[in-house]
């Protein structure tokens, strides 16, 4: 395709201007400066917009700026000039030439044009707002801050200064390099500058709320205006809240942000501190002071050092009062007139406050006892202590957990079961099942991970995604075989069929999709929900698909035709989950109605229903032979599918299990959940 760039042509994305080089409908140039062809609009505001563009046979992003006044052409230019000087992998990329007038036909004024590289991804607020603006750990917050100030380095060394700091100018590419953009408002530091606020004069404002600094706000920016911004932005990611819903100390100008991050270490939390000193003389002078100040964070260290001063004060607290409550203890016994050569006995009467004591003491000790045991064994702190104690008789079946890997919404585990991978925001993680080591993690993609699935084979790692993109990975190496677009929506459910041939695929855009698994085309797309997909299974024998999703209605595809051969309903909520049985005679349904529903594939006739849980029902697995069902809530329930006896019921999740996978040989189950944590539990 190509677009006319001309403001006024009639039509700008007539198909006919395809391989053209002169717009059929204006009579414009297609080709700009002879190597540039514009694909298609990506966004725009009032003051410009932006395009994807084709630099012989590479993707790029042309920025266009729609009104010609001086100021704003100054900065646009800026940008460029900016730009075009720096290489790093943090700042987007501009050739020399990439500034450029455009002058379309009839038009008397140009068009200022600037190419650069096109980064993919997020940018951090949209990130954010994909993550449902949950905080990101201090390890992050300390590896983007390295990231940053390496790219301001740059920035500073060229004397030049942002200005303009904030999530939205901050993007994240998929791999998780960071990347600064919007350099329209760089300033640089020439003497004039430098004697201009010496003297107290104002230059261009650029006011962000809740970022920009106070000098800035009164128009004398310096280059430690990016570090308080910088602060200011990471009291957004390790809070999820703009640094505007945080008081400042009406006596000093601080800040007072720190009780809604009360889990990272105040080695970091000073950092960001001192990035926000209110006057900047008080802030680091340099980028390289910056990044010798976060050297110097040990985050292990700090935790350790938090643990153990702990553990001393409630130690030295222990034998503080020991002596006391000693002498208390004598002091009853004196009291109670015992007379053991008496016949008749009377007891100690103990005073209603020492019960009282007593009585809290023993609630503190119970509370503090959830709290260790907790995070010993799940993983979370704080945790509920009803949760915990009702979880003690599964503590036997739980044999290993990962925790601060993120919401989970897929796991899979491969046939020979040596392999699990696991999906949350952005990433996949793999883990050698056989061995203790640290897990491969995989920058998947931008968004939520929703769907994982392994090939038959065991070759091949399939994810689906928020981002509307379904990738293939090699699950030995890790490398990225694939990218498959054809989506609208985010992608919630894949299937491999049983001959690994074909991917299925599910998505919010409504449609089944199914695709070739060697060359990732498309075969067949199919529509017929009237909501989204959550759920996808192949027969056994390969010949039908079923699905199910927010319309809760189950159906079954012909995948020859792609022809709808049944429906059935039943279910009062959304089929979130769907297993076939190996013997292809019973399907297996789960809901957010708390059931769990079996059918004749046949017939369509219901055959049973078990009231799962007191909440949804988000996942179900079975196990090879066919005896086992898993079903995954508020947490895992273990059947026998012969009798619908519950086996066993295993707690140990906080929040909703999305995900639950069964090894081949039916000896482990993983449970992946909202609550950052995934269990591996041994079958009961």
């Amino acid at each position: 395709m190509s677009y006319c760039l001309n403001p006024k042509c009639p039509n700008p994305t007539d198909s006919a201007n395809e391989n053209r080089r002169i717009c059929c409908q204006c009579g414009s140039d297609l080709l700009l400066e002879r190597r540039y062809r514009v694909i298609k609009q990506l966004g725009g505001g009032g003051f410009g917009k932006t395009f994807e563009i084709d630099d012989q046979g590479k993707c790029k992003v042309l920025k266009v700026l729609l009104k010609n006044h001086p100021k704003a052409v100054a900065l646009f230019k800026q940008e460029a000039k900016v730009l075009s000087q720096l290489n790093h992998p943090g700042i987007p990329k501009v050739d020399p030439d990439g500034y450029f007038t455009y002058l379309s036909k009839g038009s008397e004024e140009p068009l200022h044009c600037l190419v650069m590289e096109k980064i993919e991804g997020l940018n951090l607020q949209d990130w954010m707002k994909e993550r449902k603006k949950e905080p990101i750990s201090q390890e992050q917050a300390l590896e983007w801050l390295k990231q940053l100030a390496e790219i301001l380095d740059q920035v500073h060394r060229l004397q030049y200064f942002h200005r303009d700091i904030k999530p939205q100018n901050i993007m994240r590419k998929p791999n998780g390099q960071l990347v600064l953009i919007d350099f329209g408002t760089a300033r640089e530091v020439s003497k004039t500058y430098i004697v201009k606020v010496e003297q107290g004069q104002n230059v261009t404002g650029i006011v962000s709320p809740g970022y920009t600094p106070p000098e800035q706000t009164n128009g004398k920016a310096v280059p430690q205006s990016d570090f308080f911004a910088l602060g200011r932005t990471f009291i957004y990611l390790l809070t999820g809240k703009p640094p505007t819903a945080y008081p400042e100390n009406p006596r000093t100008g601080k800040l007072l942000w720190r009780k809604g991050a009360p889990n990272i270490s105040d080695e970091l939390a000073a950092v960001i501190d001192y990035l926000m000193a209110p006057f900047p003389g008080n802030r680091p002078q340099s980028p390289q002071a910056v990044l010798q100040c976060l050297a110097e964070i040990d985050l292990n260290k700090a935790t350790n050092s938090k643990n153990n001063s702990s553990e001393t004060k409630d130690a030295s607290s222990s034998k503080r009062q020991r002596p006391k409550r000693e002498r208390e203890d004598n002091n009853l016994i004196k009291g109670t007139g015992l007379n053991l050569s008496a016949s008749k006995i009377t007891f100690p009467k103990i005073p209603l406050k020492y019960l009282g004591v007593l009585g809290t003491s023993l609630l503190v000790l119970g509370g503090i006892y959830t709290q260790i045991d907790g995070y010993a064994r799940y993983g979370f702190i704080p945790a509920n202590p009803l949760l915990i104690l009702k979880s003690l008789p599964s503590s036997i079946f739980l044999q290993d957990y990962k925790r601060a890997v993120g919401q989970v919404y897929a796991v899979v585990i491969s046939p020979n079961n040596q392999t699990l991978a696991v999906g949350s925001f952005g990433a996949i993680r793999i883990w050698d099942l056989k061995t203790d080591a640290e897990p491969r993690t995989i920058a998947a993609h931008s968004s939520w991970v929703k769907a994982l699935a392994i090939s038959p084979d065991g070759k091949i790692l399939a994810s689906g995604s928020n981002d509307k993109t379904i990738r293939l990975w090699d699950l030995k190496e890790g490398n990225r075989m694939r990218t498959i677009e054809g989506h609208t929506e985010g992608v919630n459910a894949i299937a491999f069929s049983p001959d690994g041939q074909t991917l299925a695929s599910g998505s919010d855009d409504q449609t089944i999709r199914l695709w070739g698994s060697e060359t990732g085309s498309r075969q067949l797309t199919i529509a017929g929900h009237e909501g989204a997909i959550h759920a996808l299974a192949f027969s056994p024998d390969g010949q039908t698909l079923v699905s199910g999703g927010t319309d809760r209605i189950i159906r079954f595809w012909n995948l020859q035709t792609g022809s709808r051969k049944r429906s059935i309903s039943g279910h009062e909520g959304a089929i979130n989950a769907l297993v076939y049985h190996p013997n292809s005679q019973t399907l297996i349904s789960a809901s957010d109605d708390g059931t769990i529903r079996l059918w004749n594939p046949n017939t369509g006739e219901q055959k049973a229903v078990w009231k799962a849980h007191n909440n949804p029902v988000k996942s179900l697995a079975i196990t090879k032979d066919g005896k086992t069902l898993l079903s995954g809530g508020d947490s895992v329930i273990v059947w026998d599918l012969k009798t619908g006896k519950k086996l066993a019921t295993l707690w140990g999740h906080s929040k909703p299990i999305n995900a639950l996978a069964v090894s081949s040989n039916g000896q482990i189950v993983v449970s992946g959940s909202e609550d950052k944590t995934i269990k591996i539990w041994q079958m009961p």
